[in-house]
């Protein structure tokens, strides 16, 4: 009992201290601290794998595949201020930073550690601890070509490994590989609005993660359509989608027309919209098929909705909405 309430506690603690030093580092704007604060956020981060994940191997895979784009940044800075050789050490830093936010074409790691992570864990991994690493990418001046390379392997690559996965902790985690991609091209157009999309895809992200712990839905993506919390689910699949008129719609419309505004990538902005509707799509497909199979497990689906429930539904609507429209503004 002592030992669960030990690691319980030392859960809470070190979470509390991730999200505390992410939230610090951007406080910063020197490169050799920030990546100080990385690493002291990734030893938290493994500690708090240590404690929460029985499959200590992939612990360790996932301290390898950290140490690695460490390594290389902090030799990267280093080279830079001996012989000032800025376009190539700015290349290998970018790089090393996309290894660190799996994303295409390193991203096959992140899979690979999401099916055996629990939902708190995998949730952390796919916002908090990519704080930092955005947030340095937003000091660095990023070569334009590789960065059009980096936004079409995100956008497309996601989407097309989806199509090949049931699993929902893999679906999430290339979905916020997709995600990622609308984040660096905010970071691109030297604009905070990335932070902001970034916490209101960190909401949604933490609502239904919620549903899932507190419901037991594990792996199958057929599970998530609940007698319980049918219209909810139903909901939350629709706002991370950018149906509109939610939330995310809204900050991913605010997004196109700030890249629109304020650069000449239409090319890319039209492949990225492109990208979404093609999520948009395999977001449905993922509710139907949920929705399917929790008709043909039930004799009869009845939708019943109290004035509890459609209250907090109207709630949850309002607040995301008007979360949408604060950040917008600010």
């Amino acid at each position: 009992m002592i030992i669960m309430n030990y690691n319980i506690f030392s859960k809470y603690f070190i979470s509390i201290n991730l999200i505390m030093l992410s939230l610090l580092s951007m406080f910063f704007t020197d490169l050799m601290m920030l990546w100080f604060f990385m690493e002291i956020i990734n030893f938290l981060f493994i500690c708090l794998l240590n404690l929460s994940m029985n499959k200590k191997k992939l612990v360790f895979f996932y301290f390898l595949i950290q140490m690695l784009p460490s390594f290389l940044i902090i030799f990267s800075i280093t080279l830079n201020n001996i012989i000032f050789m800025y376009n190539f050490t700015n290349l290998f830093i970018m790089t090393s930073i996309i290894m660190k936010l799996s994303i295409p074409p390193f991203h096959y790691w992140l899979p690979l550690m999401s099916i055996s992570m629990p939902w708190y864990s995998l949730f952390l991994l796919l916002s908090t601890q990519k704080i930092t690493p955005f947030y340095f990418l937003s000091l660095m001046d990023l070569n334009t070509k590789f960065l059009y390379i980096i936004l079409i392997m995100c956008a497309y690559i996601p989407p097309l490994m989806m199509m090949k996965s049931n699993n929902l902790k893999i679906l999430m985690s290339y979905s916020s590989i997709n995600q990622s991609s609308w984040m660096i091209l905010l970071i691109y157009m030297k604009n905070m609005i990335w932070f902001s999309y970034f916490i209101m895809y960190s909401l949604i992200l933490s609502m239904m993660f919620m549903i899932m712990y507190m419901n037991k839905i594990y792996k199958s993506i057929t599970y998530f359509f609940t007698p319980n919390l049918n219209m909810i689910n139903i909901l939350y699949i629709l706002n991370i989608a950018s149906m509109p008129p939610f939330s995310f719609f809204i900050m991913k419309w605010y997004s196109i027309f700030l890249t629109i505004m304020n650069s000449n990538m239409y090319i890319i902005m039209i492949l990225m919209i492109i990208s979404s509707l093609i999520m948009l799509y395999l977001y449905t497909l993922m509710l139907m098929k949920s929705m399917f199979f929790f008709s043909m497990n039930s004799k009869i689906i009845k939708f019943k909705f109290n004035n509890l429930m459609l209250n907090k539904i109207i709630t949850m609507f309002l607040f995301n909405l008007l979360m949408s429209l604060f950040m917008i503004i600010l």
